[in-house]
């Protein structure tokens, strides 16, 4: 199957672009980039005239609990439904990011999420929020089931995941954790440092051990502030960690958001949507882990006490409120959008679209709409435009 993307602004990756471009994916990779005045295959499949549009290698979203109604922690029957809600948005692959539920239930949801079938974006596997999280900065976790870390639970997880588990966020400061974080990078699952009350100097002890970006940066941690450094602080001194942003203006506010760009760049900075069961659906009352909450529009709270509850928003949302926010060039959205979730997976097929990388395609009009998303070369999303 070939498929042929012509007359495209084409973002190749997260410091170069090719206006006037065109594209060919082979069999679900991208086999050849054409520039302009260069001669394209006169024979293909499929042919796409993208009328000057820009091409971005699909959004990864890294921190995703849900959509469409569905939680990611009800198992396989989940993540159909979603992965086609987050298509829309142009997100092209994904982690299924999981609340701290009782042991019994983490390992049957695990068992149950590795027999997924997705139908738009591509699931990679599993974030595992917790369980070993720090009691003070739980946010919306169950306590119940907050604890140190076990080597025998990961194990146990591990296999009833078929090693699927991706990332796991930690607090640095719980008990074992010296042992622990190098046990997952051991395991190749990538320690994130988040939910927790950890001091500066624990955070970048935890970076030491193997830690490589820091959870939804700001909310649920020990904060930056001038006599008493938190984690936050670790976060700043460290250039060669992912920090997760959530561009929404509601989570951080947008002078916070437009601060951090300014002082980290975009290549530090990896966009999530932390969306739960309520995008996609009407506003209203859901339950989000074990937590009765209200959505409107694109915000989520809980109704008793009135915390923000994750979020109801796409990857699309993200990156127009970036690119009003602080007007990146196209390919530094790139990374933010794709190309520092794929660095810090250490996948180089994924974040560009070289030769060689696989065919997942955001196509985003000038006003920031998406016109078509593609996983491997094939449509997963298309506009009405009618």
């Amino acid at each position: 199957m070939k498929t042929l993307i012509k007359n495209a602004d084409l973002i190749l990756d997260s410091w170069s672009e090719m206006p006037e471009a065109s594209l060919l994916i082979e069999d679900g990779f991208v086999s050849a980039v054409y520039g302009t005045g260069e001669m394209c295959p006169e024979v293909a499949d499929e042919v796409i005239d993208c009328n000057g549009d820009a091409v971005y290698p699909g959004f990864i979203d890294l921190h995703v609990h849900g959509a469409c109604g569905k939680d990611f922690i009800q198992g396989k029957e989940s993540v159909g439904p979603a992965s086609l809600n987050m298509a829309e948005d142009g997100t092209t692959a994904f982690l299924t990011s999981l609340t701290v539920e009782s042991p019994e239930d983490t390992l049957a949801t695990l068992e149950s999420l590795s027999q997924h079938r997705e139908e738009g974006a591509v699931c990679l596997g599993v974030h595992m929020e917790g369980p070993y999280l720090s009691v003070q900065y739980k946010a919306l976790m169950d306590e119940r089931y907050l604890r140190d870390p076990s080597m025998v639970e990961l194990q146990e997880m591990i296999e009833a995941s078929h090693h699927t588990i991706r990332t796991m966020t930690v607090a640095p400061e719980r008990k074992g954790m010296r042992e622990f974080i190098p046990q997952l990078v051991k395991e190749h699952i990538i320690p994130m440092i988040g939910h927790t009350a950890c001091t500066c100097e624990e955070a970048e002890q935890a970076h030491l051990l193997g830690a490589r970006g820091f959870t939804h940066l700001y909310n649920a941690m020990s904060q930056h502030t001038h006599r008493d450094p938190g984690c936050v602080t670790a976060a700043f001194l460290h250039d060669d960690m992912i920090k997760e942003l959530i561009p929404d203006g509601f989570h951080t506010d947008a002078k916070v958001v437009e601060m951090t760009y300014r002082c980290l760049g975009p290549y530090q900075i990896m966009m999530i949507t932390d969306a739960m069961l309520g995008k996609g659906m009407p506003d209203g009352d859901y339950v989000f882990s074990g937590l009765s909450c209200h959505k409107e529009d694109v915000h989520v709270r809980v109704k008793e006490t009135g915390r923000i509850a994750g979020s109801a928003f796409g990857m699309i949302d993200g990156f127009r409120f970036m690119s009003d926010l602080v007007h990146p060039s196209k390919p530094e959205m790139c990374a933010l959008s794709s190309g520092n979730a794929a660095r810090l997976l250490q996948d180089p097929t994924r974040g560009n679209l070289r030769p060689g990388a696989r065919g997942d395609i955001a196509i985003l009009s000038p006003d920031l709409r998406v016109q078509r998303t593609m996983v491997a070369g094939k449509t997963v999303y298309q506009r009405n435009s009618h």
